[in-house]
C-alpha cells in the first residue's frame, strides 16, 4: 500500500517526462501548417490547366473532349486549346489576321501567288445550227393562174446558175396578154397603148429576151419557161407535172449555199462580252479536226423569256458548200476583254457598214453594194482605249472562295499570316478571275489550301466565306454552344 505523501512526487515526475513529447507535437503543427499553407498559395497561384477540346477542319461546329473522326466526314479531329491565346491577331484598324507556323503552312499544304496585271481573253462556248442566208434566198412564184406542162427540175438539192429554167407554165391569162401586145404592135399603133402592153407583159414575169423575141417573131407563146433568179441549191419543189397553181403559190424555193448563218444561243450574262465584227470558231461532226471561221455580224435586241439566252446571228464563207443547213455546230468566240471588264475593240471601228446588211464592210464611205443604201460609220468604244487598258488586273481563279453571296481571297500579309479579304470580281477568262476591287497588284494571295484557311477562320470566329464580319455598332459573334455529350455518357 503506497502512502499518501509519496502521489504528489509520482505525478510530477511524469508531467516532466511527458513536456518534451508535447513541446515536439506543437511544433511539428505549426511546421506542417506552414508547409501546408504554403502549398496551397502556390496551387492558388497556378493557372488552371488549357482544356484541349478538337474540332473538324470542314464542320467547326463539331466539338469533342477527346481525339477522333468527324461524325459527318469522318476526318481527323484537330486539337484546339480552350484558353489558350488565340492564333488570330489584331492588325492595322480593324484587321484580323490569321497566324499560322510553318509546320501549320506545311501541313495545310498552302500556297501562294502574286497578283498581276495581264491580256485576258474570254472563250464563250455555244451550240447553233447552220441555216441559209436570208439574204440569198429565192423564191419563184407565178404571178398567174396556170398550170405545169414540163418539168426541167423535178427534185430538190439540184445545183442550178442564174436564169437556168426550172419549168414550163401555161397561163389563159398570158396568152391574152401576148396577143395585146401584138395588136398594139400594129401599124399606126399609139406608142404609149405599145408601152403599156409592154409593162404588163414584165409585170407577169415575162423576161425582156423573151419579149424581145415576141416582138420579133409576132408569134404567141403559149408556155412560159420559169428560171432562176439565182444560183443556187435547189431547197424546196411545190411544181408538180400537170398540177394546177394559183398565183402566189411558190413553186420553188433556191438557195445561195456561198454564204450561211449559223444562231447562236447566248446567255444573258455573257452579252457583255460580246462585240459586232467578232471572230468566231466553229467545228462541226461531219469535218472533225477542221475550224470553220464567222464573225459576229448581229445581236439580237429581244431576249428570249424561256430560254433566257439571246440569238446572235454569224455570218460563214461556204464557198465549197460543205456546211450544210441543219447542221450541228459547236462555236468559240474569243473575246478580249479590257481592264474594265468590257469587251476589247474588235477591229471594225471606224470603218463604214449597211445597216441593212451588217456584213458588209467597206473602208470608206458610200453606198451599200446590195441596197444602195448609205453606209454609215461604225463608233469607236468610249471612253477611247489606251494600251494600258488592255492588261487587267487578274488573281488565279483557285484563289477565290465563293460562297454564293460574297467572293473572298486570303492575302498573305506577312509571312504565315493571312488577311481574308473580300473582293469584287469581272469576268473569268479561263484559269483567271478579273479584279474590279479589292486587291492590288503585288498582292500575294493564297492559291492552295484556303479551304483550310477558311476553315481556320470560322474556328476562330473570324470573318469567313460563310460568316461575313458583324456590321458596325453590332456585338461580335455569338459563341458556340457546347457541344452535345457523347454517345453513352451518363451524368
Amino acid at each position: 500500500m503506497t502512502s499518501p505523501g509519496r502521489r504528489p512526487a509520482t505525478a510530477a515526475r511524469l508531467w516532466l517526462l511527458a513536456l518534451p513529447l508535447l513541446l515536439l507535437a506543437v511544433a511539428g503543427g505549426y511546421l506542417l501548417g506552414r508547409r501546408g499553407g504554403r502549398a496551397e498559395s502556390a496551387t492558388a497561384a497556378a493557372p488552371a490547366a488549357p482544356k484541349t477540346i478538337y474540332t473538324c477542319s470542314m464542320h467547326p461546329q463539331i466539338r469533342r473532349p477527346a481525339p477522333g473522326n468527324c461524325p459527318i466526314c469522318e476526318m481527323p479531329l484537330v486539337p484546339v486549346t480552350a484558353g489558350a491565346a488565340p492564333a488570330a491577331e489584331g492588325g492595322e484598324g480593324d484587321e484580323q489576321l490569321l497566324a499560322l507556323s510553318r509546320r501549320a503552312l506545311a501541313l495545310a499544304g498552302v500556297e501562294t501567288a502574286v497578283v498581276t496585271r495581264r491580256e485576258l481573253v474570254r472563250e464563250l462556248r455555244a451550240f447553233g445550227k447552220i441555216q441559209v442566208n436570208e439574204r440569198a434566198l429565192a423564191t419563184i412564184t407565178p404571178r398567174f393562174d396556170g398550170y405545169v406542162e414540163r418539168l426541167f427540175v423535178d427534185f430538190t438539192g439540184v445545183q442550178v446558175r442564174a436564169s437556168d429554167h426550172l419549168a414550163e407554165v401555161y397561163g389563159p391569162d398570158l396568152v391574152v396578154a401576148q396577143q395585146e401586145f401584138l395588136i398594139a404592135l400594129a401599124v399606126g399603133a399609139d406608142p404609149r397603148l405599145v408601152e403599156s402592153a409592154r409593162l404588163k407583159l414584165r409585170r407577169w414575169g415575162i423576161a425582156e429576151a423573151e419579149i424581145a423575141e415576141l416582138e420579133k417573131t409576132r408569134r404567141v407563146a403559149e408556155r412560159l419557161t420559169l428560171r432562176s433568179p439565182i444560183t443556187g441549191t435547189v431547197l424546196e419543189k411545190n411544181a408538180v407535172l400537170q398540177g394546177a397553181f394559183k398565183a402566189g403559190d411558190a413553186l420553188y424555193r433556191v438557195a445561195d449555199l456561198a454564204t450561211v448563218w449559223v444562231y447562236l444561243e447566248l446567255y444573258e450574262m455573257d452579252l457583255a462580252s460580246v462585240r459586232y465584227g467578232q471572230e468566231v470558231e466553229l467545228r462541226a461532226e461531219a469535218w472533225p479536226g477542221e475550224v470553220f471561221h464567222g464573225q459576229v455580224t448581229f445581236i439580237n435586241p429581244v431576249l428570249d423569256e424561256a430560254t433566257r439566252t439571246v440569238k446572235v446571228p454569224v455570218h460563214v464563207a461556204n464557198p465549197d458548200g460543205r456546211l450544210r443547213p441543219g447542221m450541228f455546230v459547236s462555236a468559240v468566240i474569243r473575246a478580249p476583254l479590257l481592264a474594265d471588264g468590257r469587251a476589247a475593240p474588235t477591229g471594225v471601228e471606224g470603218r463604214f457598214s449597211c445597216p441593212m446588211h451588217p456584213q458588209v464592210l467597206a473602208a470608206a464611205a458610200g453606198a451599200c453594194p446590195l441596197c444602195e443604201m448609205p453606209l454609215r460609220q461604225i463608233p469607236p468604244l468610249a471612253p477611247p482605249v489606251a494600251p494600258a487598258d488592255r492588261l487587267a488586273l487578274a488573281v488565279p481563279a483557285s484563289a477565290v472562295l465563293d460562297s454564293g453571296v460574297r467572293q473572298l481571297v486570303f492575302v498573305e500579309v506577312e509571312k504565315g499570316h493571312f488577311r481574308a479579304t473580300p473582293v469584287t470580281l469581272g469576268p473569268r477568262a479561263g484559269d483567271w478571275y478579273m479584279v474590279l476591287a479589292g486587291l492590288a497588284a503585288g498582292d500575294e494571295v493564297a492559291v492552295r489550301g484556303n479551304l483550310l484557311l477558311d476553315s481556320q477562320f470560322q474556328i476562330q470566329g473570324l470573318p469567313s466565306a460563310l460568316t461575313p464580319p458583324p456590321a458596325a455598332g453590332s456585338p461580335g459573334p455569338t459563341p458556340a454552344a457546347p457541344p452535345p455529350p457523347p454517345p453513352g455518357h451518363q451524368h
